[in-house]
């Protein structure tokens, strides 16, 4: 097998995770490819954040295995799989007194030597500043941010990185609707521009509709659902999964759809 042309990015097989003798994902077996945005939904507590960090290896699988262009995740040493992925938590604790530049500047620690920040270095941080739209914050320090400031600097500091994987739990928290279709254009030109394949939680199932190339569906801990949004993202699924009952619209110029709730808070989940 050519190392440099792998079958896939992302590849779970028989992942299962508990705590003590609870399961909390159960059997997760699924396959992304470079350069694919795959949308991670489904009910809170359902296992996304889990499933990311077990994607990421800060986790251990109760069973099955992760793997990552075609070779065990576990195989990687910690500085190349840090090279390979980045990650953006839900809820960073994060109140170090450091310039929004010199947090976003961490993200090139697994390129860079001890005692050499390049000219490279430098241009990844600048242009990870200007994706987000931050480079006013730049010399702010970062607990004087807002939170909607706060996300944006954690999204730079990951494209600084410039891993071949993204995996952002909520990247769109916080921030207000230019800002979500901003960072998720910005995203979704990695994928298409670089092959960056982007592993993201979002819970608008129109951000999902308008930006994702796949939707994975959890629910209970296990994986309902996987493949090409119009596929998974459909008024079935969301009724039955989601406990939601919505009308789909398509917009009649860029034929993409959107969903409306057909009556809020009529339906309950089981």
């Amino acid at each position: 097998m050519n190392s440099m042309n792998p079958k896939s990015a992302i590849e779970t097989r028989d992942l299962s995770f508990g705590y003590e003798n609870r399961l909390v994902l159960t059997n997760m077996s699924f396959s992304i490819g470079a350069g694919e945005l795959v949308a991670l939904i489904g009910p809170n507590g359902s296992g996304k954040t889990t499933l990311l960090k077990l994607i990421l290896g800060l986790l251990p699988p109760k069973t099955g295995q992760v793997s990552l262009h075609d070779r065990p995740l576990h195989s990687y040493p910690v500085k190349e799989r840090a090279r390979l992925i980045a990650y953006v938590s839900q809820q960073p604790a994060l109140t170090f007194p450091l310039t929004s530049l010199e947090l976003v500047s961490l993200g090139r620690y697994p390129h860079a030597s001890r005692f050499n920040f390049t000219s490279a270095d430098a241009a990844a941080v600048e242009t990870a500043l200007h994706e987000t739209d931050s480079e006013h914050l730049k010399d702010r320090r970062f607990d004087t941010l807002s939170g909607g400031e706060r996300q944006k600097i954690l999204i730079a500091r990951a494209l600084a990185q410039s891993a071949q994987v993204l995996l952002l739990d909520e990247p769109t928290l916080h921030l207000d609707l230019y800002y979500q279709l901003q960072i998720l254009a910005a995203l979704k030109k990695l994928c298409i521009q670089q092959r960056v394949t982007v592993i993201t939680v979002l819970h608008d199932i129109n951000l999902v509709s308008l930006f994702a190339d796949k939707a994975l569906l959890l629910s209970g801990g296990a994986l309902r659902a996987f493949g090409p949004v119009a596929e998974v993202v459909n008024e079935s699924n969301m009724r039955e999964l989601l406990g939601v009952d919505m009308t789909t619209n398509v917009d009649a110029e860029t034929g993409v759809r959107y969903f409306v709730p057909r009556v809020p808070f009529n339906t309950r989940r089981d």
